[in-house]
């Protein structure tokens, strides 16, 4: 089988752009650890673009039957994005979903026929859009923090013993998320910003635990490969994201039945979701909230094969070949760190 690893930040996409340091080594450790991973099986042909700023895959560059394409320009890189596309059997997006790039490049992998190794982008759609989401899924009996346009302040105002949280409507991670402590500060913003309000949401802060799941769906059901600790930090007011601890968290503060029991709601509530999905949580005492459906694969699979000791991609194309049922009944997990 011949598969496309498509990485955005990587690929040469943003070759006229500057280049982000955190996101390329973010992005540039996800397609290493899953083309390592895809390299591992049998009768797999790889293909990658390669940013030329970027080092050569050693995987990749160095095993004939693969192929990387440098990109040096941007019409250089239309033209072997879609002779990477045309020539694949199947196609593994990795891609934010800010703007719509990530359902757009699924779109075009679905418009050539080709076999998307991913989420449909009517799932990815509302995933991306954090509005949207928890529009979707008040209907359903799934927790998901109180949630408004920050256009719609001033006639729906909620308060919030916590503080609140401003943040991108669609965005990725913890990029431009905001904490204020009061209504005073979270107004002050609202009033001063240059930014189109139409574009951010708004939310109270929960206090709790931060954690991520890493699963796979597939049409019918989902399971769980990790519950991961993820490292956020508040400063001055700013949200980031630093990294997590894949399969880390004890089974006293959140266990795998509960990890499961929120993919299935999650399955049941949105359609369209397959193959690597991520989940963002907020654990308190007493209830776990949705913070974000991620309709990809995430950081955390870079820990994910040393954590459970089993080949991540194998377990994605026995999926895509047998279904969900066919995997291991029981999977070890230990504790791996991964940091960005």
């Amino acid at each position: 089988m011949k598969i496309f690893v498509y990485e955005h930040i990587t690929s040469g996409a943003l070759i006229d752009e500057y280049l982000p340091a955190s996101l390329a080594h973010e992005g540039n450790d996800m397609l290493t650890t899953i083309v390592n991973d895809m390299a591992e099986l049998a009768d797999i042909e790889l293909s990658i673009l390669r940013d030329n700023r970027l080092e050569a895959i050693a995987i990749i560059s160095n095993n004939p039957r693969h192929i990387s394409h440098a990109i040096n320009t941007a019409p250089e890189f239309q033209q072997y994005y879609d002779v990477a596309l045309n020539n694949s059997d199947a196609v593994l997006v990795i891609a934010p979903e800010t703007d719509g790039i990530l359902q757009k490049i699924q779109q075009s992998v679905l418009d050539k026929g080709k076999k998307l190794l991913g989420c449909l982008p009517s799932a990815t759609q509302i995933c991306s859009d954090k509005y949207e989401c928890h529009q979707h899924f008040i209907g359903h009996s799934v927790a998901i923090p109180h949630t408004i346009l920050a256009t719609d302040w001033s006639h729906h105002p909620f308060t919030s013993s916590t503080g609140f949280i401003i943040k991108p409507r669609q965005g990725a991670g913890c990029i431009d998320t905001l904490m204020f402590e009061n209504i005073s500060a979270l107004e002050t913003w609202l009033t001063n910003t240059t930014n189109n309000l139409k574009d951010f949401i708004i939310q109270p802060y929960i206090q709790g635990i931060a954690i991520s799941l890493s699963a796979l769906f597939d049409a019918h059901d989902s399971r769980i490969l990790a519950v991961n600790q993820q490292y956020i930090d508040l400063n001055d007011g700013c949200l980031s994201f630093h990294g997590c601890r894949v399969n880390s968290i004890s089974e006293t503060v959140f266990s795998l039945k509960q990890a499961a029991d929120i993919t299935q709601e999650i399955q049941n509530a949105l359609s369209g979701l397959w193959g690597f999905v991520g989940i963002d949580l907020i654990v308190t005492n007493n209830k776990a909230y949705i913070i974000d459906i991620n309709p990809r694969l995430t950081t955390a699979y870079v820990g994910l094969h040393q954590s459970i000791g089993i080949n991540p991609a194998q377990l994605l194309l026995i999926m895509m070949n047998k279904g969900l049922a066919a995997l291991p009944m029981t999977i070890e997990r230990q504790p791996i760190e991964v940091l960005i």
